[in-house]
């Protein structure tokens, strides 16, 4: 058995993690983890304080790209055994993000909304951030032999 295992959309389980490349010209590479009521988007951060990251966006053969890359990225931090899921907060310790280092990009967790733009999931303190953290490891960062669903989405959107 292995950490990740490839399905189709249609037979995801309810834990799998939907990898998802929505139609247009431009557009996003959206992390879905089904079991949970989040979103990852990609960003660009420079590392510096007083620029926060910036949600990306590709080309759409760019996008289908990324989304492979994203995915070998999470096979290889099992493989190393380096989980990249991380928990931050600003200066003063009042707000938390979760995000996760992959593919050379910065993956934040946003609430996943139906109709409304994406956001940055802001938490308010370290514990809250800590326990979203722990769910998302298990489904992107898996033990070694975890057998953990992973789909692709290009085309079906509703």
């Amino acid at each position: 058995m292995a950490a990740f295992r490839r399905v189709e959309p249609q037979v995801a389980g309810p834990n799998a993690l939907g990898i998802l490349v929505p139609p247009g010209a431009r557009t996003l590479v959206i992390l879905r983890p089904k079991s949970l009521d989040c979103d990852l988007l990609p960003a660009r951060w420079d590392g510096a304080a007083a620029r926060p990251p910036s949600f990306c966006t590709f080309e759409r053969a760019d996008a289908a790209q990324v989304a492979r890359q994203v995915q070998l990225a999470l096979t290889e931090a099992v493989d190393r055994r380096v989980n990249p899921v991380e928990t931050l907060g600003d200066a003063q310790g009042r707000q938390f993000q979760v995000w996760v280092r992959a593919a050379a990009l910065y993956w934040i967790v946003c609430r996943r909304t139906i109709g409304r733009e994406y956001q940055p999931e802001l938490f308010a303190n370290h514990a809250q951030a800590q326990r979203v953290a722990e769910k998302l490891a298990a489904v992107l960062w898996p033990c070694s032999n975890a057998d953990q669903e992973y789909y692709f989405n290009t085309q079906k959107f509703a």
